[in-house]
């Protein structure tokens, strides 16, 4: 997890390589890998359905299993930041961790308050999201699907994976969940002029 987060800070302190590209280069090719995986999925992230929480001006979208302790872990070292209007989460549910990962992804995208059932499934963690299971649907299956697309460009496909825009508009993309301490360097860094 510490060598997730070195890198993270080396992105986010190295300036954006499209803004130093040479006339008639393509900006994707100057790009690390990282930040080109991050570009793809930012460019296509309309295809996936999330979970809104937070009213901020910056937007992190964040890949995460109803089943997954980190994921957990990350939902707790956000709460601050939804408490104090300070960002936008995208939360994208995919199945991938458990047998009961994809039933409680289908019953937070299928029902009628996506956003309470998301807290129902947090708020009662207990070594597995606390959201009952429900059942798939042509229509939740295609989108589950789509959102496990996404995250399988990726190069582990772990989650939880958070991908977001710094200032000056650099690709991020974090596997993992970064220690409490670290996360108001995100934060710091996050773009809040791209818009949501």
């Amino acid at each position: 997890m510490r060598a997730i987060f070195l890198l993270l800070t080396t992105l986010l302190t190295l300036p954006y390589a499209g803004h130093s590209v040479a006339a008639g280069h393509d900006a994707s090719q100057a790009m690390a890998p990282r930040q080109q995986v991050a570009e793809s999925i930012l460019a296509d992230i309309d295809q996936a359905t999330w979970i809104s929480e937070g009213k901020g001006p910056g937007v992190i979208y964040i890949f995460f299993d109803s089943d997954c302790p980190y994921c957990h872990k990350l939902y707790l070292n956000t709460r601050d930041w939804i408490t104090n209007d300070q960002v936008t989460l995208r939360w994208i549910p995919v199945g991938i961790l458990t047998t009961t990962s994809e039933g409680k992804a289908y019953a937070m995208l299928g029902a009628d308050d996506p956003l309470q059932a998301f807290y129902e499934n947090e708020d009662n963690y207990s070594r597995g999201g606390g959201i009952a299971e429900d059942l798939a649907t042509p229509e939740l299956t295609a989108k589950l699907r789509a959102n496990e697309a996404l995250l399988a460009r990726t190069p582990t496909s772990a989650v939880p994976a958070m991908v977001f825009r710094a200032k000056g508009g650099a690709p991020i993309l974090i596997t993992g969940a970064p220690p409490k301490d670290k996360m108001p360097v995100i934060l710091r860094n996050l773009d809040t002029a791209a818009g949501r």
